[in-house]
């Protein structure tokens, strides 16, 4: 019989008068359409039934006995609608509908358990759509009192036993509570009891108790309960034989269980079993059936995993072919509609992983983020997508380098660690995905912060995996790969020791035939090779080279981790070669190279990295062989290797320092090219980081950058490009503060041709700046544990993500500038022929340190610049100069007669292995004493007095020192002194007008005098302004900072050796003013600061001196022309003296050619000239104060 014999039948039925019995027969024709529904699978049917379902309710009223009866089977009706749809007004009708009935089963009436049953199977349901865990409880709750009504003996026991197990199933997958899980497997075991053989319900029994027990296997790694859930559903597929309805369930249930055994064992006939199962129960699910998408997905999950064993791309196809009819028998609003989108992602993903095809990889994602649009807040499996759009995005940023993707790719999985709480079991999961993610970010920035966030994740990961975890073995793997990093980092053979130990173990759990046993073999490999670097032990070594051909072995053509296995077996022979000589080695190490290469076409991420193991390998036969072909070759390799724009910066920036290395020491010509590629690597590598604190910290790594730009310039020097050397040594020095002068280019000329162009650019770059100078949060402690969740580390993940996008805005104005007539140039490198203008009122002489040479070059405005090569020891001796000086200054309080001498032969030897060359260089070009020179010295050198050099000449007993015939001044850069000249608009005062002079004192028991130093600046001045003590807030000195054109500061200074950015000014109380907070200040009326306080021109000690991060250089920076500052500790007693007599100077003249701050510089030089004549007065007192600036 049709629907429309239904339809009419219904209506005839209808129409007849209320009371007639004949219209009992609604009731009967909804219950046969329901029934030719649950064999056929039409849904016209259900739809006809439910209509029928809702006539036969009206016909019984309030009141009605069969009411609860109309009332359960509408809403079973609507709610198996639900099922098929996923329509949620459906769900929430048949919960009303269920309610309505319960009330009509009062406590006592036949049927209340039944009701409570149902209710309690709706709410859970929705449950499983929105998460709220009110709905879970309450049906627990509904079940226990259903099983409460159904005694022993009852017929519907059983089915509540079942159903409560199912409830606290869920809750246990909810929160990792095992009672919950112990206990549903009790229940599921008591249902069963009660299903004796020949039992028409056994076979569903038999089904649940083996999906419990497998769940438990999962947690435990227990065996038993695998071979125990296989059993059962063995036996329940023998009671439901062909024909059966339920047939189908039963061959998929078995294939998943062999698949969980295949993934334990290895055994290939578990998994080609699992196949032919879910292809038997595909066949039972014709078009129109309700789980043939499920179906189609679980066959497609199989087959999948076939190609990962057997590498063979046909299983792939019809996995994608499966995935996608899949996901065309859920449309939109379908139930299943999200995990159909997540494993068609999932599918393509590793098609992308073995062609390379782009499009797979863009499509994953979207299918992931359509996914995850349909799991919104509250949805139980949005963790899982969320976990899943992380990884597609991670995959994407291997690809692409393009941070913005690792950055949400931490946010998403973040955000999925978040909905996994304690006891969720898949937070062990999130906590393994997101280190990896914070690791992958390590390698990116070097930011040790991520690496121990990733190690204490890891850490966490495996304490949710104890022995007999299905997972413990890929925690243990993890957290090896983690310490070993931090080894690398730090040396510490603890962690090594750790990570071999971690490894053996991940292998034990790992026997043949095990998916993962390569990856152990590789992992262990690569550990013991790294001790045997560190201890020389053979053993190490060849267990690592027979470890190394083992994963090999597990990796066969076609198979996406062979290139990886390749090259990791050549670097270890290559290894052997250094230690036995055997040439087969090396032989075999650059087969083994060129192998991998090919495996990493252009386009991949890891290309640049074997194109560095092969330029090194290649390299190596050259030095032995003396083979030209091998020095060519190897030079070519290395450049391809750091212009291989799709691997990341850091692994090209280490190639292009190799490649310029290499080709200087064969004095070959492109190494001046290859200098110059290293240094933009390395500009653009600190790009990537957002504030200026992380960009020092990569600069003090172990990796030689900061010598990268005086290594390039005494290149350039010695081939006779002197000028290219300036360029050089101004790209690759003092990056910090090029960057941040970036951001502060003057755009008035850019404003009157296109204004609009220009507020883009200042608009980004405030907003990068602000970022850049923003304090960097410190990282959760590890005693803190689960750091991933702490608002700290949140904070410097949004700080990456937000860096992204503005660097990207800003490169795409900065290039529409350059599109614009006149503005080629805009923030490119500055030529030589610009930086000549630091010259213009004296010549700049910079001290280039490098380990092949040193040199000092002078600037000048009008000709070529000059090079003077220092003697070849100078290099070395220079940092033991360095040394000598630190030393006697340690001693200045207990032996201040030690000190001085020490500083005295510092001084001796810089006049006469540099200053003395230098002076006689000057004479020769005709330049005048007395006349005003920079020094800009590299290195360790910028923390020499160069100012001081001498004695030059001994006049009537008295020692003489260049300060005597010249008047020097220092400055970071060249662009930092050329920019402390250019003219400042905002500035309205004349100059033969008074300055605003604002002075900060702290006067206290250390510093007793400070009060006679202020009130000397103060006397008879209406123009000073005075933070006195209470009154020196750091507040209160910020806001008045922009009112101020000079600024004298009289108190403590402080370094902080570990963080530059902290040096700081001690104020009132516990305030300081840092490094830091005079960055953020933009002073537009600034001319000159006197920073009477220690340590103010002086570093720290953490080595990166090229950075020149000390307190007067931000004081320039932020707006003054003109500083002084002090290299040490300063006498507080030469204060008052110091600064009656500098500002004597500065207002004695009117007349003087020299206005306002530019008298600075001179006024120093004499007053410090008066000071040396005092008695008692150290060398240390008189050479500590220096000027910086215009």
């Amino acid at each position: 019989m049709d629907n429309d014999t239904y339809l009419a039948i219904g209506r005839m039925l209808d129409r007849l008068p209320p009371g007639d019995p004949s219209r009992s027969g609604l009731d009967f024709l909804a219950n046969a359409l329901f029934t030719r529904f649950e064999q056929a699978g039409r849904m016209d049917d259900l739809e006809v039934s439910i209509s029928l379902y809702r006539g036969a309710l009206s016909l019984r009223p309030p009141g009605h006995p069969l009411r609860p009866l109309s009332l359960n089977e509408l809403a079973h009706a609507v709610w198996t609608r639900f099922e098929q749809a996923g329509r949620m007004k459906d769900l929430e009708e048949s919960i009303v509908l269920r309610r309505d009935a319960l009330e009509l089963c009062p406590h006592g009436h036949t049927h209340r358990s039944s009701s409570l049953n149902n209710l309690a199977v709706a709410v859970r349901t929705r449950f499983e759509q929105t998460g709220r865990m009110e709905d879970l409880e309450e049906a627990i709750v509904l079940h226990r009192n259903a099983l409460e009504l159904r005694p022993p003996g009852h017929p519907d026991r059983s089915s509540s036993f079942n159903n409560l197990a199912v409830a606290v199933s869920t809750r246990f997958e909810q929160t990792g509570r095992m009672e919950d899980l112990e206990e549903a497997i009790v229940l599921h075991r008591d249902a069963l009891e009660l299903r004796p053989p020949g039992h028409t319900l056994r076979s569903g029994s038999l089904s649940n108790l083996a999906g419990a027990v497998s769940t438990r296997f999962e947690q435990t790694g227990r065996m038993e309960d695998l071979e125990e859930a296989i059993v059962l559903h063995r036996d329940a597929l023998e009671l439901h034989r062909p024909g059966h309805t339920h047939r189908s369930s039963s061959l998929n249930n078995l294939a998943v269980a062999v698949l969980t055994r295949f993934e334990q064992t290895g055994r290939m006939e578990d998994l080609e079993e699992a196949i032919v199962l879910h292809r038997n129960a595909l066949e039972l699910r014709p078009p129109g059936h309700p789980d043939r998408s499920s179906s189609f997905n679980n066959l497609a999950v199989a087959v999948s995993t076939r190609f990962e064993q057997t590498g063979r791309m046909e299983d792939l196809e019809e996995a994608i072919v499966l995935h996608r009819d899949a996901l065309e028998l859920c449309p939109p609003g379908h139930t299943l509609r999200s995990g159909s989108l997540s494993n068609l992602a999932g599918a393509v993903s590793t098609r992308f992983e073995q062609t390379g095809r782009m499009e797979d990889l863009e499509e994953a994602i979207v299918l992931h983020r359509d996914a995850l649009e349909l799991r919104p807040p509250g949805h139980t499996l949005r963790s899982g997508s969320l976990s899943n759009l992380a990884g597609a995005v991670s995959t994407r940023f291997e690809q692409t380098g393009r941070m913005e993707d690792l950055e949400e790719a931490i946010v998403l999985h973040r955000d999925a660690l978040e909905l996994r709480p304690p006891g969720h079991t898949d937070r062990s999961s999130s906590f393994n995905n997101l280190a990896g993610a914070m690791s992958t970010r390590f390698e990116q920035t070097g930011r040790m912060e991520d690496l121990e966030e990733a190690i204490v994740l890891h850490r966490d990961a495996l304490e949710l995996c104890p022995p007999g975890h299905t997972l413990r073995s890929g925690s243990l793997s993890n957290l090896a790969g983690a310490v070993s990093t931090r080894f690398e980092q730090t040396g510490r053979m603890e962690d090594l020791e750790e990570a071999i130990v971690l490894h053996r173990d991940a292998l034990e759990l790992r026997p043949p035939g095990h998916p993962d046993r390569s990856s152990s073999f590789n992992n262990l490999a690569n550990a013991v090779q790294t001790r045997f670097k560190q201890t020389s032990r053979m053993e190490d070594l060849e267990e690592a080279i027979v470890l190394h051909r083992d994963a090999l072995e597990l990796h066969p053509p076609g198979h996406s981790h062979r290139s990886a296995s390749i090259n990791n077996l050549a670097n270890a022979v290559q290894t052997r070669f250094k230690q036995t000589s055997r040439m087969e080695d090396l032989e075999e190490a650059i087969v083994l190279h060129r192998d991998a290469l090919e495996l990493r076409p252009p386009g991949h991420p890891d290309r640049s990295s074997s194109l560095n193991n092969l330029a090194g390998a290649v390299r190596t036969r050259f030095e032995k062989s003396g083979r030209m072909e091998d020095l060519e070759e190897s030079l070519r390799i290395y450049e391809e290797g750091a212009e291989h724009v799709f691997s990341n910066t850091l692994t090209r920036l280490e190639v292009a320092v190799r490649w310029a290395v290499l080709a200087r020491s064969q004095r070959h010509v492109p190494t001046l090219k290859a200098y110059r590629v290293a240094l933009s690597l390395l500009e653009k590598f600190l790009v990537i980081t957002p504030t200026v604190q992380m960009q020092h910290k990569i600069l003090l790594g172990k990796n030689g950058y900061p010598t990268l730009a005086s290594d390039a310039a005494s290149y350039a020097i010695e081939i006779g490009e002197v000028a290219q050397a300036v360029e050089m040594l101004e790209q690759g020095r003092a990056l910090i503060w090029s960057q941040l002068r970036g951001f502060r280019t003057p755009i008035e000329q850019l404003r009157e041709v296109n204004k609009g162009l220009a507020d883009k650019f200042l608009t980004t770059s405030r907003e990068l700046e602000s970022l850049a100078t923003s304090s960097e949060s410190k990282p959760t402690t590890l005693d803190a544990r689960h750091s991933a969740t702490g608002a700290s580390q949140k904070l410097v993940d949004e700080m990456y993500s937000r860096k992204r996008r503005l660097a990207s805005r800003l490169e795409d104005v900065v290039s529409e500038i350059r599109a614009t007539s006149g503005f080629e140039d805009f923030l490119r490198a500055r030529r030589f022929s610009v930086l000549q203008e630091a010259a213009v009122e004296g010549p700049v002489i910079i001290i280039s340190h490098s380990k092949y040479r040193s040199d000092a070059l002078i600037v000048l405005h009008d000709r070529p610049p000059v090079s003077i090569e220092l003697d070849s020891n100078f290099s070395l001796d220079s940092i033991d100069l360095f040394g000598d000086l630190k030393l006697a200054l340690q001693k200045v309080q207990t032996e201040p007669n030690v000190c001085d001498a020490g500083i005295r032969d510092v001084l001796e030897s810089l006049w006469n292995r540099v200053v003395s060359r230098v002076v006689e260089k000057l004479d020769e070009l005709g330049i005048e004493k007395q006349t005003r020179i920079w020094w800009c010295p590299t290195s360790y050198l910028s923390a020499l007095p160069f100012h001081a050099a001498g004695p030059i000449r001994v006049v009537d007993g008295i020692r003489q020192y260049l300060s005597d015939d010249y008047v020097s001044s220092y400055t970071p850069t060249l662009t930092a002194l050329v920019n402390a000249r250019e003219s400042k608009p905002e500035i309205r005062r004349h100059d033969n007008e008074r300055p605003r002079l604002l002075v900060v004192a702290l006067p206290d028991k250390s510093l007793p005098s400070v009060e006679e130093e202020y009130r000397a600046i103060q006397e008879n001045r209406d123009f000073v302004r005075c933070l006195v003590g209470e009154q020196a807030t750091r507040e209160a000195v910020i806001d008045k900072f922009r009112d101020h054109d000079w600024v004298h500061f009289a108190c403590h200074g402080h370094l902080n050796h570990e963080q530059p950015f902290l040096h700081a000014f001690q104020l009132f109380g516990e305030d300081r003013l840092t490094l830091l907070d005079i960055i953020q200040s933009n002073l537009p009326n600034a001319e000159f600061a006197f920073l009477s306080a220690c340590h103010s021109a002086g570093q720290g000690l953490d080595g990166a001196f090229g950075e020149v991060l000390h307190l007067s250089a931000a004081m320039q920076f932020s707006g003054f022309r003109s500083v002084i500052g002090t290299m040490w500790a300063m006498a507080d007693i030469d204060g008052p003296f110091v600064t009656k007599r500098f500002y004597r100077h500065m207002f004695a003249k009117e007349d003087s050619p020299e206005l306002g701050y530019k008298r600075s510089a001179r006024a120093l030089r004499e007053t410090i000239q008066r000071l040396r004549k005092r008695q008692g007065i150290t060398v240390e007192r008189w050479v500590n104060l220096i000027h910086i600036g215009a």
